[in-house]
């Protein structure tokens, strides 16, 4: 292998690297995003909301933190006299500091000092005087995580001390505060934007060698692919476990149109089908009761109530006593079975009923196989087609 032919395939790798990075950066922000939304558009729950979130690896949901400090104030003010001046220095803050954006709150806790400002003149009137408080600032901020939430806190003060200052305010001495946790504010209020995530594999340097370059880039790969695998399966087992509550289809459609608009594939589509087997069994029994007993005992082996990957359906059945015959061994009892599948796969619903209607006469060979009953029809109806009930988070 030539230098130059190295050197190209080593390209290719670093461009199928950053492809597959950006890839799972932009689904990650996507899916963040998409799930807030829905958060405030209380499609799903806040609990549901943050465990998606952890599962994927994303950034956690932003919280509104109040975010207090301590800190002393300096101002210079005009009053009649030092009772006054240190009286309002008690209860009041200079009328600058109501009007910031980003807000902060002040609140007095107790004068530091109150000192007369000489004027150069002996006029009665108004004195100057400079007042010093011990304060305690708060402010509010949004953010992911608490040391996220104080350096937006502290980012929003120092950014308004040089207007402060330039109105004879100071602000020194600034101590924060441990914060006793996120604000419980209204889910309406929470921030969609989408925040930077971090993605499983981050270029810091391009590999320089070709098997290295093949390996990040089967990385980054394979992280893509896992963030895919990772946010279907928690859709569909939310959608299994009835995370969201309403009718099952109206649910399976919004978690459907969440992975498409996600660029995942639809969730796997299915004809319920109802199948109904009329047949007749014999049965030795002394009255046509015990022969009824006989024929639902007899009929267990084809009957289920947990649909599982043999028999994906279903079933049960009743005998119709009024039209049992009795015969030199016993009695014919006519019995009803009643299958219930969601076939997928089914391009029409005759397809599907075709599909249903042989599933059914295979399991009924092979629930009676010794038993000389006789199939008198057997007809298979489309009820509906739409997602399928049975879905399984490992392997749709």
């Amino acid at each position: 292998m030539t230098d130059e032919s190295l050197a190209n395939q080593i390209r290719t790798l670093h461009t199928e690297t950053i492809a597959a990075i950006e890839q799972r950066r932009t689904l990650a922000d996507e899916a963040r995003s998409a799930l807030i939304d829905a958060l405030r558009n209380r499609l799903i729950c806040r609990p549901g909301c943050e465990d998606a979130i952890a599962t994927w690896g994303l950034e956690p949901l932003p919280q509104r933190w109040t975010i207090s400090a301590g800190a002393q104030l300096s101002h210079t003010r005009s009053h009649t006299d030092h009772h006054e001046a240190r009286e309002q220095a008690r209860f009041g803050v200079p009328d600058e500091l109501r009007h910031l954006q980003p807000a902060i709150a002040v609140y007095p806790r107790h004068v530091i000092d109150v000192t007369p400002v000489p004027n150069g003149n002996d006029q009665p009137g108004p004195q100057q005087y400079r007042i010093t408080v011990q304060v305690r600032l708060q402010t509010w901020v949004t953010a992911t995580r608490e040391a996220d939430a104080y350096e937006a806190a502290r980012a929003i003060v120092e950014g308004h001390l040089p207007a402060l200052a330039d109105a004879g305010i100071t602000v020194t001495g600034l101590t924060w505060q441990a914060a006793d946790g996120p604000d419980d504010v209204p889910q309406d209020d929470i921030d969609a934007d989408a925040r930077p995530v971090n993605c499983a594999a981050q270029l810091t340097e391009l590999a320089g060698d070709l098997t290295a370059a093949t390996a990040a880039r089967d990385a980054a790969v394979q992280a893509l692919a896992g963030l895919r695998r990772s946010i279907r399966a928690r859709a569909i087992r939310a959608l299994v476990d009835d995370e969201f509550g309403g009718i099952y289809q109206h649910m399976a459609e919004r978690v459907d149109r969440f992975l498409v608009d996600l660029g995942l594939d639809r969730l796997p589509r299915a004809h319920h089908v109802m199948v109904v087997a009329d047949l007749t069994l014999p049965v030795g029994a002394g009255t046509a009761r015990e022969a009824c007993d006989a024929a639902r005992d007899v009929m267990r082996a084809a009957t289920t109530s947990d649909p599982d990957e043999v028999r994906p359906w279903t079933a049960y059945g009743w005998a119709i006593p009024e039209y049992a015959t009795a015969d030199q061994d016993g009695w014919r009892i006519p019995w009803r079975h009643e299958y219930e599948m969601r076939l997928r796969g089914h391009t029409t619903s005759c397809d599907a009923t075709a599909a249903a209607e042989a599933l059914a006469r295979v399991d009924l060979t092979r629930a009676l196989p010794s038993i000389d009953h006789h199939l008198v029809t057997v007809t298979a109806s489309v009820e509906s087609v739409g997602i399928d009930l049975y879905l399984d988070p490992d392997r749709d």
